[in-house]
């Protein structure tokens, strides 16, 4: 499997605040079946998380080097999750922004409590850009869990949507689930993410979530989204 969205990069953000527990997750992670990653720590000035590329970019090589010395055989890529709090923002930050492993695909995620009309014109900034925005979590957003339709609105624009593996089985409580469930039902999800924070909990084993995606929607849809699209995205080759 390949998780395209996790807080692994160490001491960073408010994900792992060590060496030994980022390579405790990846280690984990691996032997549960994931074998890719695109390490995205948070990149949100408004809560201190200040971590433009050229930053991430040092981190991310000095750990990818004791992950190879450590001989744990992921494969891993650089990224960040961006915090769209306003336009003015993303284009004050606009180049500092770490897109997915050096492609035109941008993780970003918002407020929760972030309005409808926020985020489509958001994604419209992003996409006039010459970006192709990736939603973090979207049944995590109140208006997305409120309004049936209005992921499918996004996708139509040019959005692509991550989904958290936590929230199929419930870890987000009842109107996430029932939102990622919706937006499963229409295949609005094109990739997933562990979200991972600690090796404790929010981890980074995605096995659990596979096998419910697999269940409810079928093996076929669980395999694009779990393996297909991340490695078209990455263009890599999977074991």
């Amino acid at each position: 499997m390949v998780d395209i969205h996790c807080h692994i990069l160490p001491m960073v953000d408010d994900g792992s605040n060590t060496i030994e527990t980022s390579l405790a997750m990846l280690d984990a992670a691996y032997h549960d079946g994931s074998d890719a990653f695109i390490l995205t720590p948070h990149y949100a000035c408004e809560y201190s998380f200040d971590n433009p590329k050229e930053k991430v970019m040092t981190l991310f090589e000095e750990f990818k080097e004791i992950v190879r010395q450590e001989g744990i055989p992921v494969n891993l890529y650089p990224g960040c999750e961006f915090l769209f709090s306003s336009a003015e923002s993303f284009k004050e930050h606009f180049d500092d922004i770490t897109l997915m492993n050096h492609t035109r695909y941008q993780l970003m995620e918002f407020y929760f409590d972030a309005e409808e009309k926020e985020i489509i014109e958001a994604v419209d900034c992003v996409l006039n850009s010459g970006r192709i925005p990736i939603l973090a979590h979207p049944e995590r957003y109140e208006c997305m869990q409120i309004a049936d339709d209005l992921a499918e609105k996004l996708v139509h624009r040019g959005a692509l949507l991550q989904m958290n593996k936590g929230s199929i089985l419930g870890r987000y409580g009842e109107y996430a689930k029932d939102a990622v469930h919706h937006m499963l039902e229409k295949k609005l999800i094109s990739f997933i993410g562990s979200d991972a924070h600690h090796i404790r909990y929010r981890t980074p084993m995605m096995s659990e979530a596979y096998d419910a995606v697999a269940h409810y929607y079928g093996r076929r849809y669980a395999d694009r989204i779990f393996y297909e699209n991340p490695k078209n995205l990455l263009n890599i080759q999977l074991r």
